[in-house]
């Protein structure tokens, strides 16, 4: 009954504000790629589309699991039994992401006006932001969990992308000191979560770009892109190794009150 009344809270005085900046975040983030020649306005529209959820899934659940410990009434409740435990925090996570669910599909249907994207990649995308949106939360949940507060959570989350999307340009460092770094190159394309967009639009190969050719190696070597599944696949690993550690952090602490 509680989590039926607070989803009709969220509902009525978050999700439209969500909605509007996310779709403002998203314009800033596709103007900037569009500007900048990444793809064509279908590719940057989904660029665009993946930055807006790395950077507000963490803080939608970063700052329900502080709510979450303000308003729990009693702390043994947690003590009941691990199911209980999991089953609270994945009704947290999934409420707090609904403002933000909402956006993606309501931003992905948009891409069918706006765009000439087809129904299918735009059915995977779907796929694809709904499995990144649960993921990034998760991060931003273990966050906030472990330095105890939203507002760290969070950048500790977009410090965790900023290194897998960035990875492929610090291979241009590592290789002043690592003699072959061609072993590195596919776990690299597998972990980065921009990949998946480059996948479902067959052809695009967006290190070969003319602004980012030059700031990334891996154009030197052999590589393949990895299925959109697969990146998605890592991605869903990440978030479920951050869950479970936020888990057993409630489970070990006994429900330690974040200020």
């Amino acid at each position: 009954m509680n989590s039926v009344i607070e989803t009709k809270r969220i509902s009525i005085k978050i999700i439209f504000i969500s909605i509007g900046i996310a779709s403002l975040l998203q314009w800033l983030v596709y103007g900037l790629l569009n500007r900048a020649n990444l793809g064509s306005t279908a590719e940057c529209f989904s660029l665009a589309q993946v930055f807006v959820v790395l950077l507000v899934a963490p803080y939608l659940a970063s700052t329900s699991i502080v709510f979450d410990n303000r308003t729990t009434p009693s702390k043994q409740m947690f003590l009941l039994s691990p199911i209980f435990t999991v089953r609270h925090l994945l009704t947290r996570l999934f409420i707090s992401l609904i403002p933000l669910l909402c956006w993606v599909y309501l931003s992905t249907g948009l891409a069918l006006i706006v765009t000439e994207v087809t129904i299918g990649k735009v059915l995977v995308m779907i796929v694809v932001l709904t499995l990144y949106s649960f993921s990034a939360g998760a991060v931003g949940m273990w966050g906030a969990r472990v330095l105890k507060d939203a507002f760290f959570g969070t950048e500790f989350a977009y410090l965790i992308w900023g290194v897998l999307l960035g990875s492929a340009f610090l291979l241009k460092l590592l290789g002043r000191y690592i003699d072959n770094i061609q072993p590195m190159v596919q776990p690299i394309l597998h972990l980065n979560p921009l990949i998946a967009v480059c996948n479902i639009f067959d052809g695009w190969d967006i290190f070969r770009n003319p602004l980012l050719y030059e700031l990334t190696p891996i154009t030197y070597f052999v590589y393949s892109y990895p299925p959109w599944y697969v990146s998605c696949f890592w991605q869903l690993v990440i978030g479920g190794c951050c869950f479970l550690w936020t888990w057993q952090l409630y489970r070990s602490s006994n429900f330690v009150v974040i200020d």
